[in-house]
């Protein structure tokens, strides 16, 4: 069950996108904090089928601030993702109702060992201070963003994680569109 609604899972979800689409070469920051504008350097098509569907919204456009083009990379970035997901065997969906009433679609996780170790990771750098890598800075910082640093902790020691967690995404641009 997601802890953010469709508007806010579409930011995180495009901050996600974005910073994929930089690392890959794709996407470039100009100018710094929040002056800073996202210019397209590569058009070239994806093998992603889920980033390619974001990077077809934004790759003929002009310059532009990075909080515009995060939202237009995660319009439907939740739904493809899961897709996606579904596609690598990651994950199974299932039929749901909520309230008894609601048809929905719940997904169930099927690669625990994936899973358990991204976690491990997160909280390895959140809670003993360990240093972020290069996938693991970026994920604290849209969970920080997203407000759902709680998710990834346990109870006691979610203030200490909620403390470290902006320290991590300071210097992590994606994190603040």
């Amino acid at each position: 069950r997601s802890e953010l609604g469709m508007t806010e899972a579409d930011y995180v979800v495009g901050g996600a996108m974005l910073y994929d689409l930089v690392t890959l070469g794709r996407l470039r920051l100009e100018g710094e904090e929040r002056k800073a504008r996202v210019a397209v350097d590569d058009r070239s098509p994806l093998d992603d089928a889920a980033l390619e569907a974001a990077f077809a919204r934004v790759r003929d456009r002009k310059p532009a601030k990075a909080q515009n083009i995060v939202a237009r990379l995660g319009k439907n970035g939740q739904r493809n993702l899961y897709r996606g997901l579904v596609d690598e065997g990651a994950v199974r969906p299932r039929d749901a109702k909520l309230l008894g009433l609601i048809p929905l679609t719940r997904h169930d996780v099927l690669d625990d060992a994936r899973r358990d170790q991204l976690l491990h990771r997160v909280r390895d750098v959140l809670l003993n201070d360990r240093e972020p890598d290069e996938a693991i800075g970026p994920l604290i910082g849209l969970l920080s963003a997203g407000n759902l640093v709680k998710l990834v902790v346990e109870k006691p020691d979610r203030k200490r994680a909620k403390k470290r967690a902006p320290e991590i995404a300071e210097g992590d641009w994606g994190s603040e569109s």
